[in-house]
């Protein structure tokens, strides 16, 4: 029984291809999973949609004699994504001193709204007293004060 040379060197050359193709695999599946993780842990908590649910109703912050901040903001909006946890923090820490209430600028149910505050731009802060009065307002991401 004679062992042919290049049957060896075939053999070598096919496992080698293989634990490559391997090792490849492996490489890809480990980053893909670490591309999923990185964007999971950096969303938030917490979506507009969810916020604006249980955000204050425009009529009772209106009406109930305390003070109210307001934001215009669209589902879109990525400076108003990245604000939402924030927002929830506020409303947690706040909420039952303060009326939160989330206005979606889609919406066209908001349009008398957007134009008595003015609003030019998303996301929009207006802040009424407890009078409903229009104490201040602004129009985009407010600095980091940590």
């Amino acid at each position: 029984m004679s062992t042919n040379p290049s049957d060896s060197s075939l053999t070598t050359s096919s496992f080698t291809t293989r634990l490559r193709n391997f090792l490849i695999a492996i490489v890809a599946i480990v980053l893909s999973v670490l591309v999923f993780w990185g964007f999971r842990t950096n969303a938030t908590s917490i979506s507009l949609t969810e916020l604006a649910t249980e955000s204050t109703p425009l009529e009772v912050a209106l009406s109930n004699g305390k003070p109210t901040l307001m934001e215009f903001y669209a589902n879109w909006c990525t400076t108003c994504q990245a604000m939402a946890e924030d927002m929830a923090d506020l409303r947690d820490s706040y909420g039952d001193r303060i009326n939160f209430v989330m206005l979606n600028v889609d919406n066209t149910k908001w349009l008398p709204e957007i134009l008595k505050y003015r609003v030019d731009g998303i996301p929009h802060f207006v802040f009424l007293n407890d009078q409903a009065e229009v104490m201040g307002r602004r129009s985009e991401k407010f600095p980091d004060l940590t």
